[in-house]
């Protein structure tokens, strides 16, 4: 289940940013934070498993008629493809009118999403 980020779930957000290798420094994690929070058309999403615990995180910009999705991180104990794809799902679910595309890093896993479920992706 994915939840809109709020204030209250900074420090859970940073953890999970934390995990991805170009944010091991806390002035990193503050300015991603930050370039997500100034604009309205940037969106962090909170993952929760199946046993309602914190798993991932899946971060958007809509551009006009696209979604881009920039991040998405799991946990390590629950990084697997069927997770990144399940939010992938959910996040599609949210964005029915959107197109959704990955950036370099996240391409991958898009392309992945978009053979199991035979949605259009760039």
């Amino acid at each position: 289940m994915l939840l809109k980020y709020r204030s209250e779930y900074k420090k859970i957000a940073m953890d999970m940013l934390s995990l991805l290798p170009d944010m091991n420094k806390s002035n990193h994690l503050e300015q991603e934070m930050n370039w997500y929070h100034d604009n309205d058309n940037r969106v962090i999403y909170l993952w929760k498993n199946l046993d309602n615990n914190w798993a991932g995180l899946i971060a958007v910009e809509q551009k006009e008629p696209l979604l881009v999705v920039r991040r998405i991180v799991l946990t390590p104990d629950s990084w697997t493809m069927n997770n990144c794809c399940d939010m992938l799902d959910d996040l599609s679910k949210l964005y029915m009118n959107k197109k959704i595309v990955g950036t370099m890093e996240t391409t991958s896993i898009c392309e992945i999403w978009e053979k199991r479920n035979g949605t259009r992706i760039q």
